[in-house]
């Protein structure tokens, strides 16, 4: 049990100048995680997976023979293949939206807007995204 000293911890936190808020959940966290027998690469794995799952954020399985680029404004048409970034939003909103694919079926405004065809629930049809939120297929 406890393979860091929470000493260094707090003197780390307040040379960072964190909130009290923050650092106490910091705190909080760290132990509970210190807890924990896992080997080093485990520990780095769970830390990824955290803090990606923490913020709503989504993990994009790519395929290997996909190629996705951002959309540029202007860049896009009716009927192409796009995903949400897979952090493109935190919380409940990255856990609607994050990492779902559709096809474009306008571009009004600014915005694009797509029907999902991942077969996910909800099914998101005419959902609008800032083209910067967004990724297209290019080659697949």
């Amino acid at each position: 049990m406890g393979r860091l000293d929470m000493n260094w911890v707090k003197t780390q936190l307040e040379a960072a100048r964190v909130r009290k808020g923050v650092g106490d959940a910091t705190i909080k966290l760290i132990e509970q995680f210190d807890e924990m027998q896992l080997t080093d690469l485990q520990r780095e794995k769970v830390v990824e997976m955290f803090s990606t799952l923490a913020l709503g954020h989504a993990f994009v399985e790519d395929n290997k023979n996909e190629v996705w680029v951002p959309v540029r404004p202007g860049d896009i048409r009716v009927t192409e293949i796009v995903r949400v970034k897979s952090n493109a939003f935190s919380g409940d909103l990255g856990v609607l939206h994050n990492g779902r694919r559709g096809v474009v079926v306008g571009v009004r405004y600014g915005d694009v807007i797509i029907r999902s065809t991942d077969a996910r629930e909800p099914a998101l049809d005419g959902s609008h995204y800032p083209p910067d939120k967004l990724e297209k297929l290019v080659q697949g």
